[in-house]
């Protein structure tokens, strides 16, 4: 799979932005641009389009984070597919914005994930460097995953370590907290407990009895217990009864005596005292308020207003702002006359120097018009640069026409010489030998280099080695057949390195139990069924002897005493050891098992061995078939790889010595050329080699072009010259033509200004000029004063007229004064304090509203208090306050017998327990109550010691209880021997589970080890061939260690010596990771699909030589998969051209320039 086009649509600082990338023979790609052009950006987007954008991202500072949005074109075996990728779920879509599934590309993407591809196919200079560092001891996992060949045995790792902790958990020595260890404890525990549930019928029996006398002797306290406890309740009940009994009986007697009673509310009494109180205060508020009315309105009839001025009121308003502003206007009288007379004089000793007339009239009349004024001062203005301009387009004019002139001098004095095309063609096919002799000198060392590679290949093929074409020759088998013989080799040895094992667990499982039976048997003593049966026979025939006859009574007894002893003794040793003869069965019916699976697991074993065997003499044979008898089968992949290598020495060495031999072959062609060339021009003659021809040709070439290049400059000098005098002359005519119009405005505008006279010179010009403008200010400043005495005296005629209405309308007699400003003021004086009065009269009607209200509210209060105590009166019977208040305090005193009584009744049937009255004043009626407390003490006291003896029984009880359930037949015999069983199962399940873990771990390890020997081999040589270029030589390939863990790798120098990884440069190193990246990439694109790998500005620390180098690696890598690389190292574009061809593809990318 790869990328065609990349469409950069809104994503980090590109909009619309479209990058492709066009197949071809070398799939290699250069994105380059300075710093902060978007390399960055690009690399992520190239994973973010086929994998999705993150959750996160740094990219939205331009376009908001919901419309970012990538898309491309990929092409693959199925063709191309062109789709977007946006932000949120479904982010696949249609270039239309149609949403895709999300397997979309699970075709050409063949299972990779985003981890796997930045891993994988993507590498830049910081993780080059962090790879150096890495590989020094294999520890990271992408150096792991290198080490081993980058072909997933890494992942073997973690499961043999899961196995290996599992077999721990299963068992291990002295470990206590293992599967087994906690089996076994488990198994000593239902042992122990098995012997201790064993008992004989007589203890049986003495404990129940034992058990069932202190359970009779609890029931018969428990009966007396119930028996106190009830005297002892009905005592409790008389003494706490009594006295509400007696309550009752006095408060019944009271509510008798009281005999017929009005029923009033609870609060009746004290809501009478409460009305009467109200009434009094609410009628005295009511005639307080009654006599303010009165006084209130006898003020308010004493006020007089003034309508008349109220009427007025706005005119006056009006009159007296007027007499404000016109305060002042008799001394601005005075100094306004004055300022005008002051602007006429300075108006008229400005006419009288230009001639003109001084009185004002005649003046104004003579004065010219602002217009004419104006355009004189702008003709003087514009003087200076049309005079400027003219005089500077005649100096122009001048310089142009004599550079003319000398260029048209040096024309006629150059001489040109031509050079053949002939001599040009030789020359250029000649340069490019110009550093040939160095290329065939190391071309000679490589070939000196590469005939000892061969020799060193030949020699590593050891006692088989051949020359090359027999080599070529041999039979040998394919890499597939090789890796199926290695497989099946591998398969039968891990067989029968398992059936071995297998074996061994077996015997040593057989040797365990047969030692677990011996010991049991002689540290128990097992009686069996068989000797039972023997010592009852024993004891029958001793005492058929005595039956019969045979032996007398006297010396045959003891005899059948003994035979009856021993019976009975081996009787009951077999009941009590009955455990421990399961036991011993079953570990004899174990021993059985275990030696048939040890003779099965033999049989297994020798058929395991003979199949292995046969094998091995089957590759024999063919080893000797294909003409390497003796050939490990083990070392034939190695070998055959260092046969390829042999044969890849061999085509490098054809290769330089052809590529030698065409460098002089071309050489010596150029070389005859450009001598013949040289001959048409008179050159060359008696130079030696082709160095001195190309100097000499190269001098000759650059004279004539030199030459040439001064007469085309000096033709265009000629030609610059003419058109700037055409230009010169055109605008000193424009300049002349614009003065001569300036002239003739010049005399009209004075003669319209009336200025002629006075204008001879600019200079008297720009002074009259002056005057001019200084009449017509001081004119005009004139009129501004005579426009305000105007308003003066308007405003002062407007002040009398209306001062005279006003005071005719209110106070005539004031006309008389003829002073206006003080008639208005006291106009305005009246009319103020007649606003005053009117206040005055609204304040007083106001508090007689006021007043009025407060009598409304006192009398309402009044009716309402009344009005509140008339149902209670009603209810009564009564029609005033005094006669209800004793009939409300018997009701009172009613009420509070009959609460007495409830109260009583209550509490006898709270504390009565349930009983009647009757039953309960019968029940005090028997005590007397003087004596209860004394029998409540009493009775207190034997419940006491009833509570005590019922306490030491149930302790009986339990101890009892306890060595009766010890015994009682509850099947603990049964549960013990379950639980041992089971734990012998648990033992059992721990050793198979340790067994097959303990196993797997070990062939997989063994499996894991063969792998990666059979694997590292290809990456390695492949790491080596790139490791050489990218060193220029330096090193030849690159080796391992495997007796050292972690294994250890080393580079080997072309000389014969070994650098350990650690003794390189760190720039070495960053080359080593690369070398070792390429190689396992090509391995990796061997059997998955491939991805675009992503190069990032991996030679920063490279020279020019080695970053070539690292280039021709990349070309070679580019005819796997694509390769897109990165770089802001524009000098290194001609190392790419010259690696890949000019035709190689370049995006260049710009840097936006800041913001001013």
């Amino acid at each position: 799979m790869r990328i065609s086009q990349l469409d950069l649509i809104k994503y980090g600082k590109f909009t619309d932005e479209t990058l492709r990338f066009p197949s071809a023979g070398h799939d290699f790609h250069v994105i380059v641009g300075p710093n902060e052009a978007g390399k960055s950006t690009i690399r992520t987007a190239v994973s973010e389009l086929l994998f999705g954008m993150k959750l996160q991202t740094p990219l939205d500072f331009l376009h908001a984070t919901p419309d970012l949005r990538i898309g491309g074109v990929l092409e693959g075996s199925a063709g191309a597919l062109a789709f977007h990728r946006a932000r949120g779920r479904s982010s696949l879509r249609t270039p239309a914005d149609d949403k895709l599934p999300d397997d979309y590309l699970a075709a050409v993407l063949d299972g990779a994930t985003r981890e796997f591809f930045e891993q994988m196919f993507g590498l830049d200079h910081g993780r080059l460097v962090d790879g150096g560092r890495s590989i020094l001891d294999a520890s990271d996992k992408l150096g792991q995953v290198l080490f081993e060949s980058a072909a997933g045995v890494g992942t073997l790792g973690p499961v043999r370590e899961e196995l290996e902790a599992r077999a721990s958990e299963l068992w291990a020595p002295r470990r206590s907290g293992s599967a087994f260890a906690q089996a076994e404890t488990a198994f000593n525990d239902a042992v122990g407990e098995l012997k201790a549930v064993q008992v004989r019928t007589r203890d049986w029996v003495d404990r129940k009895e034992a058990r069932d006398a202190i359970e009779q002797e609890i029931e018969h306290a428990r009966v007396e217990q119930r028996r106190l406890e009830a005297l002892r309740s009905k005592l409790e009940r008389v003494r706490r009864l009594a006295p509400y009994l007696k309550e009752l009986t006095i408060r019944e007697a009271e509510l008798a005596e009281l005999g017929t009673v009005v029923e009033l509310p609870p609060t009746a009494y004290a809501d009478l005292l409460k009305a009467q109180g109200d009434l009094a205060a609410e009628q005295k508020v009511l005639e307080e308020r009654r006599a303010d009315l009165l006084a209130k309105r006898q003020a308010r009839d004493a006020i007089d207003p003034d309508n008349e001025a109220l009427a007025l009121e706005g005119d006056i308003e009006a009159l007296d702002r007027l007499r404000a502003a016109c305060m002042n206007h008799a001394q601005d009288l005075l100094l306004l006359g004055a300022d005008v007379e002051r602007h006429l004089s300075a108006a008229g000793a400005a006419a009288a120097q230009l001639g003109w007339p001084t009185d004002e009239a005649s003046l104004r009349a003579a004065l010219p018009t602002a217009l004419s004024l104006k355009t004189v001062a702008n003709l003087l203005r514009d003087h200076g640069a049309l005079h400027q301009a003219l005089a500077g387009a005649r100096e122009s004019l001048d310089e142009r026409t004599q550079e003319l002139a000398q260029a048209r001098e040096q024309l006629a004095r150059l001489s040109i010489v031509d050079v053949p095309e002939v001599l040009r063609a030789a020359l250029a096919d000649a340069q490019g030998f110009r550093g040939s002799v160095q290329r065939e000198l190391t071309l000679e060392r490589d070939i000196a280099g590469a005939e000892r590679a061969l020799a060193d290949a030949l020699d590593a093929l050891g006692q088989w080695r051949k020359p090359v074409d027999a080599l070529r020759a041999l039979d040998v088998p394919s890499a597939g057949r090789l890796g199926a013989l290695l497989n099946e080799a591998s398969e039968r040895a891990s067989a029968a390195a398992a059936a071995r094992d297998a074996r061994d667990g077996a015997q040593e499982e057989y040797e365990r139990l047969e030692l677990q039976e011996k010991h049991f048997a002689e540290t128990h003593k097992v009686v069996t069924t068989a000797e039972v049966l023997a010592a009852r026979a024993r004891r029958d025939g001793a005492w058929g002897d005595i039956r019969d006859g045979e032996v007398d009574l006297a010396t045959g007894a003891q005899a059948v005493d003994d035979a009856i002893r021993l019976a009975d003794e081996l009787v009951d040793a077999q009941l009590g050891a009955t455990q421990a003869a399961a036991t011993l069965q079953s570990l004899r019916q174990q021993v059985e098992s275990a030696r048939a699976v040890l003779k099965r697991r033999q049989a297994v074993t020798d058929e395991r061995e003979r199949e292995l065997a046969a094998h091995r003499d089957a590759w024999s044979e063919l080893a000797t078939t294909a003409g390497v008898p003796g050939m490990p089968l083990a070392a034939m992949g190695d070998w055959l790889a260092k046969r390829d290598a042999v044969f890849a020495a061999q085509l490098e060495l054809d290769r330089l010595s052809r590529e030698l031999a065409a460098i002089r072959d071309a050489r010596t062609g150029a070389e005859a050329a450009l001598r013949s060339a040289l001959r048409l021009v008179s050159r060359g003659g008696d130079a030696d080699g082709l160095a001195a021809l190309i100097a000499i040709a190269e001098t000759f070439v650059q004279s004539a072009e030199k030459t040439l290049a001064q007469k085309d400059s000096l033709e265009d000098r000629a030609r610059e010259a003419e058109r700037g005098c055409a230009t010169a002359r055109l605008r000193a005519g424009h300049a002349k033509a614009a003065y001569d119009a300036w002239q003739a405005q010049w005399r009209d505008a004075l003669a319209d200004a009336k200025l002629s006279a006075n204008a001879v010179t600019l200079a008297a010009a720009e002074g009259a000029l002056g005057l001019a403008n200084a009449v017509a200010d001081a004119l005009a400043d004139a009129d501004a004063p005579r426009n305000r005495i105007a308003a003066i005296r308007a405003e002062l005629a407007a002040l009398e007229a209306g001062a005279r209405r006003l005071a005719e309308a209110l106070e005539p007699e004031w006309l008389a004064s003829g002073d206006w400003l003080e008639v208005a003021r006291r106009l305005t004086i009246r009319v103020a304090a007649a606003r005053e009065t009117a206040r005055a009269i609204d304040r007083a009607d106001d508090a007689i509203r006021q007043a009025d209200g407060k009598v409304a509210d006192a009398a309402a209060a009044v009716a309402g208090a009344d009005a509140r105590i008339q149902p209670l009166l009603q209810l009564a019977g009564v029609a005033s306050i005094d006669a209800a208040l004793p009939l409300a305090d018997r009701s009172d005193r009613q009420r509070q017998l009959r609460q007495a009584v409830e109260a009583a009744k209550e509490a006898l049937v709270r504390d009565g327990d349930g009983l009647s009255q009757s039953a309960i004043e019968a029940e005090v009626a028997e005590q007397d109550i003087a004596d209860v407390p004394a029998h409540l003490e009493a009775v207190k006291q034997s419940l006491d010691d009833v509570g005590k003896r019922l306490n030491a029984l149930a302790q009986q009880q339990v101890v009892a209880q306890q060595a009766f359930g010890a015994i009682d037949g509850q099947g603990n015999a049964a549960v013990a021997e379950a639980k041992r069983q089971e734990a012998l199962a648990a033992m059992g399940d721990a050793a198979e589970q340790y067994l097959e873990a303990a196993t797997a771990s070990r062939l997989l390890k063994w499996a894991t080890d063969r792998y990666r020997d059979q694997k590292q081999g290809p990456m390695l040589r492949r790491a080596g061939e790139i490791f050489a270029g990218l060193t220029l030589g330096e090193f030849a390939r690159l080796t391992v260690d495997t007796e050292r863990t972690p294994p250890a790798l080393y580079a080997r120098r072309t000389k014969g010596t070994s650098v350990e990884v650690a003794g390189l440069s760190e720039g070495t190193r960053d080359q080593l990771f690369l070398a070792l990246r390429i190689a396992a990439l090509e391995l990796q694109l061997a059997s998955r699909a491939a991805l675009p790998f992503v190069a990032d500005d991996l030679f920063i620390n490279f020279d020019d030589a080695r970053a070539k180098a690292g280039l021709e690696a990349l070309r070679d890598l580019s005819t796997r998969t694509q390769v897109l690389f990165l770089t802001h190292h524009d000098h290194l574009l001609p190392l790419v051209r010259d690696v890949f061809g000019a035709q190689v593809n370049v995006v260049g990318l710009h840097r936006e320039a800041a913001a001013a």
